[in-house]
């Protein structure tokens, strides 16, 4: 009986540390792979105020997974949600326009949030 006790409590904490291990882990990969994200803004050939939105994952590990849903804020006070990572939009009033989009990755049990930032110039 007086061997269970220690035993337990090694056992217990073996257990905890390698389950925080992993979290840590996952998470600083997560923050760090977020820098392989980017946004892609191309004007419309026909249309000078017309620019269609990719949001690029060039994750080559494939580690991480990307939230189909991201929300783009377009700088002109417009917001749009899209499901596949594209978005086209199409602006009043030509100006250089901070866009965002907000994005969530997943690795494990471990999520991170981030925004992409970029300057579009509308014409």
């Amino acid at each position: 009986m007086k061997y269970i006790i220690p035993a337990f409590l090694i056992m217990s904490f073996l257990f905890v540390e390698t389950g925080c291990k992993k979290i840590i882990e996952d998470a600083i990969d997560c923050a760090a792979e977020s820098i392989l994200l980017s946004i892609d803004a191309r004007i419309d050939t026909s249309n000078a105020k017309l620019v269609h939105f990719e949001f690029i994952n060039d994750n080559t590990s494939g580690d991480l997974t990307l939230d189909k849903q991201i929300d783009w804020n377009f700088g002109d006070g417009e917001t749009a949600t899209s499901t596949n990572n594209k978005v086209d939009h199409t602006y009043t009033y030509a100006t250089d326009f901070p866009v965002t989009a907000n994005y969530t990755l997943h690795k494990g049990s471990a999520s991170c949030t981030g925004q992409k930032e970029k300057t579009v110039t509308v014409k």
